[in-house]
């Protein structure tokens, strides 16, 4: 034992099964464990000495979809994110599955959220408009700018239409 770390005690094992969701691909994948190396502290934590006290690290080198990769591992953890990767990673499958049920249960609540968030976008304005006055009258000048637009295009296509006419009476 060090600073009350037990070092030896790691479940991770050469061989051994870890389980990783890939939250940006959102799948999960098996990786095959090659090499455990011994406890030692983050290499995070080299250039910044306050994250020696998150704990000792091994370096996990996994096969995965045929290559081969090293992780930091945190000693006496079940599980480990790796935000750079997307990755959540544990050798427990039920601690997985309860990370992606809380995914599952995140994007419902997202989702349940739209409506309000689409109402939102709809008539904030308004509630902005009735606030400001300044704004309100913005909006109603851009709204005659833009019926005025509408009309001078409407009004383009009838003498271009009546032009057009012309030139086919001039024709016959």
């Amino acid at each position: 034992m060090f600073q009350g770390y037990n070092q030896s005690l790691t479940p991770i094992t050469q061989g051994s099964t870890m389980y990783i969701y890939d939250r940006k691909a959102f799948g999960v994948k098996t990786a095959m464990v090659n090499s455990v190396s011994q406890p030692h502290i983050s290499k995070a934590a080299q250039g910044n000495p306050a994250l020696a006290f998150q704990g000792f690290v091994v370096d996990v080198s996994l096969s995965v979809d045929g290559d081969t990769k090293t992780v930091e591992f945190p000693v006496n953890s079940v599980s480990a994110s790796y935000a750079e990767q997307g990755w959540f990673m544990s050798y427990d499958s039920s601690v997985v599955t309860r990370e992606i049920e809380s995914s599952i249960s995140a994007a419902k609540q997202f989702l349940s959220q739209v409506p309000l968030n689409e109402r939102i976008v709809k008539d904030g304005p308004e509630l902005i408009s009735q606030l400001n006055p300044s704004k309100r009258i913005e909006e109603q000048s851009m709204r005659e700018i833009a019926g005025i637009r509408e009309e001078l295009a409407e009004f383009k296509r009838l003498l271009m239409g009546m032009s057009s006419g012309i030139a086919k009476k001039e024709e016959q």
